[in-house]
C-alpha cells in the first residue's frame, strides 16, 4: 500500500514524539532531576529543551505564535554547564510535561489539517529557513530520537534501564500512549512541587 508523504511524515514525528514519553514513563520526581556528571544535563532540561523546538519550528515558523516565553526559551536553549546553573528551573516538573503535551498537539493539530503540498514547501512564516515542512520534521523527529537515548543513559545510571525505538506499529503506540495518559492523569500532582536540591551522582 503506497503510503503519502504527509502520513509517513506525521507517524515519524510521532514515533519520535511518543519515544520521548516512552523514556520518562513513571519516572519519578527526583530522576528528572539527577545529573549523572558534571557537564550532563539532567531529563528536564532535556524535556524543556524538546518542547522549544518544537514550539519554534510548528508553532512560530509554521503558524507565526509562541506558546513558549523569552525566559523559557533562554534557559532550556543552551546546555547548561555548571549545577549551579541548573538549580532553578522555571517550571515544576508537572508543568514542564503538561507544556510539553500542549505544545505537541498544537504541533499534530497543525500537521494534520496542512495540506500534501504544503509537505514540499518552505514553513509559512518562515525565518532564514531553508528546508521543507516535510524535511523540518525529519530534524525534528532526529533530535527527539538523540536525546532520547540521552535519557535512556541517564536511566541506566540511575538502576531503571529502557529501551527505543519503539511504537513503530501504529497500534502499539496507541495502546502504550493510553496507558501513558492514563498513568500521568492518575499520578501528575506527585509531580507538581519544584525541587532544586539537583544531585549528581558520581
Amino acid at each position: 500500500m503506497k503510503v503519502s508523504l504527509k502520513t509517513f511524515a506525521i507517524e515519524t514525528l510521532e514515533i519520535a514524539q511518543w519515544n520521548v514519553l516512552k523514556a520518562i514513563f513513571r519516572l519519578k520526581p527526583q530522576d528528572f532531576e539527577v545529573q549523572i556528571r558534571p557537564y550532563f544535563n539532567p531529563i528536564n532540561w532535556i524535556v524543556g529543551h524538546l518542547t522549544i523546538q518544537m514550539d519554534y519550528i510548528f508553532n512560530f515558523l509554521c503558524q507565526g505564535k509562541r506558546m513558549t516565553s523569552d525566559a523559557f526559551r533562554h534557559f532550556y536553549y543552551a546546555p547548561r554547564e555548571k549545577i549551579e546553573e541548573i538549580r532553578d528551573f522555571p517550571l515544576s516538573i508537572m508543568e514542564l510535561i503538561d507544556l510539553f503535551l500542549e505544545v505537541s498537539k498544537s504541533s499534530f493539530d497543525y500537521l494534520e489539517v496542512l495540506p500534501e503540498y504544503k509537505y514540499h514547501e518552505l514553513p509559512e512564516k518562515n525565518e532564514n529557513n531553508v528546508e521543507t515542512v516535510s524535511e523540518l520534521i525529519q530534524r525534528v523527529s532526529l533530535h527527539f530520537l538523540g536525546h532520547t537515548g540521552q535519557i535512556i543513559w541517564i536511566k541506566k545510571y540511575l538502576g531503571k534501564g529502557g529501551a527505543f525505538v519503539m511504537g513503530v506499529k501504529k497500534k502499539q503506540r496507541d495502546d502504550s500512549l493510553a496507558k501513558w495518559q492514563k498513568w500521568w492523569s492518575e499520578n501528575k500532582e506527585k509531580y507538581k512541587e519544584k525541587d532544586n536540591q539537583n544531585v549528581i551522582l558520581n
